[in-house]
């Protein structure tokens, strides 16, 4: 295959970043051309991003209208919709490829036409030791991010969804275009955290996704101070954020007629919710398990009302009292 695999990097105050993704996207033999969308940044970002378009003519540079920060999903729509290839790939202005990046990817997309896209395995460098202690503090995985074994494109949906084998992060997924017209672009709704969650899912759902390396990586994530995602948050703001994803996909799967990942996202949704669903007013922490979990469920209607229409949430209502209350662990 020659090039043909657009690579679309949002660039939001990475000027510190910027260039060693881009020139490891360009040390790609399959790389066609890079989309930088430069979403507003407080720091020179913009610059360096018009210096590497001016050295690289494979680097096209661009902005949201009046130069606005519109948030990774826009930006990584305006980089799809401006990319030229059959194939496109994602990267974050942070991170970057390793040698040989495309090579499984490329191979597996040539001996399956019917192969809407490919994921591999995310490896982990840690700028600084602060860096890796916020890391630490805040996710299990200290090595590699990926989905932990091969998985048959059909129970794809299923095994990211009830999240016990890993997920697959955008670095390492290359996918075709085609996808697109089922999948539909990132939710731009999901401004803050997890729309590449929603959007995996949904390719996941609607498409035949396939395994390549899964025991090696393919890409790495740096962790430095200021990555968002190991940032402190509250467990509030955590439940908060997956749940507003979780719903994204919930909807999506819903206006799409897709009945069974519609109640495997549901499912999730109402573990979680029983689980670790934080309780307001924080007094009710102190309650018994039993009765922490029942509140947790009668509450979730008061953020997400539509959860009312969905026939599993009254099953689980009416559920015996025992089943309901010993049917999921505290956590």
């Amino acid at each position: 295959m020659s090039r043909d695999i657009s690579v679309a990097i949002p660039v939001y105050n990475a000027a510190r970043y910027v260039t060693l993704a881009v020139t490891s996207a360009l040390q790609q033999p399959e790389t066609a051309e890079v989309i930088l969308v430069e979403d507003g940044s407080a720091d020179n970002s913009l610059e360096v991003c018009q210096a590497l378009a001016e050295e690289e003519q494979r680097v096209r540079l661009y902005r949201h209208p009046g130069g606005e920060n519109r948030g990774a999903a826009t930006s990584r729509n305006l980089g799809m919709e401006k990319s030229a290839s059959n194939l496109i790939a994602f990267l974050d202005a942070d991170d970057f490829y390793l040698p040989g990046r495309f090579s499984t990817a490329v191979s597996i997309l040539e001996a399956h036409p019917e192969c809407d896209g490919v994921y591999e395995t995310l490896g982990i460098q840690f700028d600084s030791e602060p860096a890796r202690q916020r890391w630490a503090a805040a996710h299990k995985s200290m090595n590699m991010t990926g989905v932990d074994r091969e998985v048959l494109p059909q129970d794809l949906f299923r095994t990211l969804v009830e999240g016990r084998s890993g997920h697959i992060h955008l670095n390492t997924l290359v996918i075709r275009r085609r996808i697109l017209e089922k999948s539909g672009e990132m939710d731009v709704s999901l401004v803050s955290m997890h729309e590449d969650i929603d959007f995996v899912w949904r390719l996941a759902a609607v498409g035949r996704l396939l395994p390549g390396r899964l025991t090696e990586p393919v890409a790495v994530r740096r962790v430095h101070e200021e990555n968002r995602i190991s940032a402190p948050r509250s467990p509030e703001r955590i439940f908060r954020e997956r749940m507003k994803a979780w719903m994204a996909t919930y909807r999506w799967c819903r206006r799409n007629h897709l009945r069974e990942q519609q109640e495997l996202v549901f499912e999730r949704m109402l573990a979680a919710c029983i689980g670790t669903k934080p309780c307001q007013p924080h007094w009710i922490e102190s309650m018994p398990p039993a009765l922490r979990k029942a509140w947790r469920f009668v509450s979730w209607p008061i953020d997400y009302p539509e959860v009312l229409l969905e026939p599993g949430y009254w099953k689980k209502l009416f559920s015996p009292a025992l089943i309901f209350l010993k049917g999921r662990p505290e956590g």
